[in-house]
């Protein structure tokens, strides 16, 4: 008889531990929310040409409101890339960031090796789209 109550006790215990510990996954869920809360995700492509001559320009680095999310084009001066967009309005490092507002930015990073072109920033309202396609003309630097 002792032995049963022994092990009915284990059982509970071990039942109690698991529901304790589930409890306590979704009070930390509750209180500090997903990793990414508050972002999504927007599908960034495009090309990017030479404003004289229309050809593409490989090498150009995007940006996307001057944070760790960047593309570069390819040698048809392609890009795609994802970016984390803001669900809501906040602000960050006294930069303020919108839901409706992506400040895009063109960068040529290799200087002279394929030409030598503006750095240009752009404005898109990606309004909850999962996808954004933009098509750029660069300035080429004399």
């Amino acid at each position: 008889m002792r032995k049963v109550e022994l092990k009915s006790r284990k059982l509970l215990r071990k039942i109690f531990g698991g529901i304790s510990l589930t409890a306590m996954a979704f009070i930390f869920q509750a209180c500090y929310g997903p990793r990414d809360a508050g972002l999504h995700d927007v599908k960034l492509t495009g090309t990017v040409v030479s404003k004289t001559s229309s050809l593409p320009i490989n090498g150009i680095k995007i940006t996307v409101n001057e944070g760790y999310n960047y593309g570069f084009t390819d040698e048809n001066g392609k890009f795609d890339f994802y970016a984390s967009v803001p669900d809501r309005d906040y602000d960050k490092d006294g930069v303020r960031y919108t839901q409706d507002k992506l400040n895009i930015n063109f960068l040529d990073i290799d200087g002279v090796q394929n030409g030598h072109f503006a750095d240009t920033t752009i404005i898109i309202d990606p309004a909850r789209k999962s996808e954004v396609k933009i098509e750029v003309e660069l300035r080429e630097i004399q």
